[in-house]
């Protein structure tokens, strides 16, 4: 089963979908539920769920004026919307993500494809533990709850690993070369990347120092393009934006636009696969390697 957040995103596009094949705009569609046209937006937008017998309601409303000739599966859309509420998922050591956060969690484990820009420091599910630990640390004293946002880490990394979603990372040179926990770490770190990188679906892109890079590209993203839940609705597509206390989620279609168009321009100035691999390869090497002294 989807999680909560992906059922909620493919159930808004449904319900959007139905919406404008009955011809109606939001206000039209609010009184079948009792509830205000911002409701059915929020709804639509994946951003609240909704409980069966409203649920039901809504998409019979829909079905009464729909014309087309298709017939509407309504049960298929009320057992879509079963789930979408629950909010379980986040206790226990789960619970250490950022609220702001969890929808991305939900996205990677269920998108068919994730592409990453990082700039800075390595994509978090694909991070050592050493690496995670140094991080961690470095903005605050080692806890109980560092080692519960290592533990959610981790569970992220073998979401990635086990997966079926093609996940494509550029990184750029500066967060191979920004050092967190030592060389040892950066080294292990290197090893790691290069190992992920001969997994079929994962494809790692190394953008060096000396590429001609789009000049927009100095802050990190990650899109994800989860699945359709029905044949007629076009795949859910989302822009993730994280801010040091806050995230903003991105899916309208210019903005989506904008950011496939920065993506194909990162994934032409990066190196390809082969290359970037051999780049790690060479990094393993210079981290493993005792530093110059100095004179």
């Amino acid at each position: 089963m989807a999680t909560p957040t992906v059922r909620r995103l493919q159930l808004g596009s449904v319900l959007r979908h139905l919406r404008v094949r009955a011809g109606m705009e939001l206000e039209h569609a609010a009184p079948a539920i009792e509830r205000s046209s911002a409701v059915v937006s929020r709804l639509e937008n994946g951003l609240t769920g909704l409980r069966p017998g409203d649920l039901r309601r809504l998409v019979e409303h829909y079905a009464r004026h729909i014309d087309d000739g298709e017939p509407v599966d309504v049960d298929a859309v009320v057992e879509l919307g079963r789930g979408s509420e629950s909010r379980g998922r986040w206790r226990g050591y789960r619970g250490s993500f950022d609220r702001f956060f969890r929808a991305a969690v939900d996205l990677e484990a269920d998108a068919s494809v994730i592409n990453v820009y990082q700039n800075e420091v390595i994509w978090g599910p694909l991070q050592t533990e050493s690496y995670m630990r140094a991080m961690f640390e470095n903005v605050r004293t080692a806890d109980q709850s560092t080692e519960a946002r290592i533990k959610a880490r981790l569970d992220r990394r073998r979401v990635i690993e086990g997966g079926t979603s093609e996940v494509n990372v550029v990184l750029s040179e500066s967060a191979i070369r920004r050092v967190h926990g030592g060389r040892h770490t950066m080294a292990d770190q290197m090893r790691l990347l290069a190992a992920l990188a001969e997994m079929p679906h994962i494809h790692l892109y190394v953008l060096p120092f000396d590429a001609t890079q789009p000049s927009v590209a100095a802050f990190p993203f990650a899109y994800f393009r989860v699945p359709p839940a029905d044949r007629n609705v076009p795949a859910v597509e989302i822009v993730y934006l994280e801010q040091f206390t806050n995230g903003d989620y991105l899916d309208g279609p210019a903005d989506i636009a904008v950011y496939s168009g920065l993506w194909s321009g990162l994934l032409g100035s990066a190196l390809d696969t082969a290359k970037s691999r051999d780049f790690l390869l060479r990094a393993v090497k210079q981290y493993e390697d005792p530093p110059p002294k100095e004179t």
